[in-house]
């Protein structure tokens, strides 16, 4: 039972991961760079309303609930050392609590509420617009790159582990 609880877990944060990387990976393929063709005042504009939306329960449920996932995974990892899938659930564990969610929330996050109380007509808000772009930009690839290399090696630690027994009764 405990096994079959460990590969649901597991599968749910694949897909977790896989759906937090696309995101994440969605804003440095078109979305941002969508923005450098605008000028800073609707570029602004258009980033606070994403910022406004994204705190929206899917996402959050996406987001928190894979972070959640993340960390009973990487518990059960020292559980099942002796397997050959518990260095991959680990390793997943780590990547996802540290760079998607860690670098959110120690990275992005910061400058997201920096730029949401920044009036878009500003001279300030148009200087720190350049920053942000180039930091949150960089802060972003980590975020997405982590969460694919997250999904990655949970995939491996269902190939490695293979399908759990079926429960006798």
């Amino acid at each position: 039972m405990i096994d079959q609880a460990l590969v649901v877990t597991t599968i749910l944060a694949v897909l977790g991961s896989g759906l937090i990387g696309g995101a994440f990976f969605a804003f440095a393929a078109f979305v941002l760079p969508a923005f450098s063709c605008l000028e800073a005042p609707p570029a602004i504009a258009a980033m606070q309303a994403i910022i406004v939306a994204i705190k929206g329960p899917l996402f959050l449920a996406v987001f928190f609930g894979t972070a959640a996932l993340a960390g009973v995974l990487g518990l059960a990892a020292p559980l099942k050392w002796g397997e050959p899938s518990a260095l991959s659930l680990l390793i997943g564990s780590l990547l996802f609590l540290n760079l998607p969610f860690g670098v959110t929330l120690l990275k992005n996050l910061p400058l997201n509420t920096r730029l949401a109380a920044a009036k878009p007509d500003s001279a300030e808000a148009k200087r720190f617009w350049e920053e942000f772009r180039a930091v949150w930009g960089l802060w972003n690839h980590v975020r997405w790159i982590g969460a694919l290399g997250a999904a990655a090696s949970f995939t491996m630690a269902l190939i490695e582990g293979g399908a759990p027994a079926p429960a006798r009764e």
